[in-house]
């Protein structure tokens, strides 16, 4: 019943999506949304540890992008530096970012992933896209308003997700 809103994998963080993990899989782009998956909401730009994670993508042929519901600044500046693609104000969980940003990319679903740390945005997108799903726990407990609300029904169908794969909650 919940099947359309459950990740494909769910890990502690994106550090853990190694290009070679994602050439197993047939994935040549991987996606992030900004806050709460790479950074919290109020870091702005990329830390050291995530450059070198996008440069070691990169060398790998894998293509780094951001699919964001931020406004245009803050997806601007988090990318200007590491001269990622993206697209903001994604509307997601609706596909029309997605698709602008696939389109951007020339990339198919299938040739891509998702990691974000949302179920009802950046899961069901990729879900709803073909795009392969990464759910990512939050990098910091603290919320920004409008997603504060969302996260005890997250979790709930994230214990759901985990019963039902026999995965470990993180």
């Amino acid at each position: 019943m919940l099947e359309f809103l459950y990740p494909k994998e769910y890990l502690s963080s994106v550090l853990e999506i190694t290009p070679e993990k994602l050439k197993k899989l047939g994935i040549n782009t991987i996606i992030f949304d900004i806050d709460n998956t790479l950074v919290p909401y109020w870091i702005k730009v990329p830390t050291p540890e995530l450059e070198k994670y996008f440069i070691t993508l990169r060398e790998s042929g894998i293509t780094p992008a951001v699919l964001s519901n931020s406004r245009e600044e803050r997806s601007k500046v988090f990318c200007a530096g590491l001269e990622i693609p993206y697209v903001y104000r994604a509307g997601k969980p609706g596909v029309g970012g997605m698709d602008r940003l696939l389109e951007k990319l020339g990339r198919k679903p299938e040739e891509c992933a998702i990691a974000g740390d949302q179920i009802f945005t950046d899961v069901w997108v990729g879900n709803r896209s073909g795009v392969y799903s990464f759910l990512i726990k939050q990098v910091d407990p603290k919320d920004e308003l409008i997603t504060a609300p969302k996260r005890p029904l997250e979790r709930l169908i994230v214990r759901h997700y985990c019963k039902k794969y026999n995965k470990k909650y993180l």
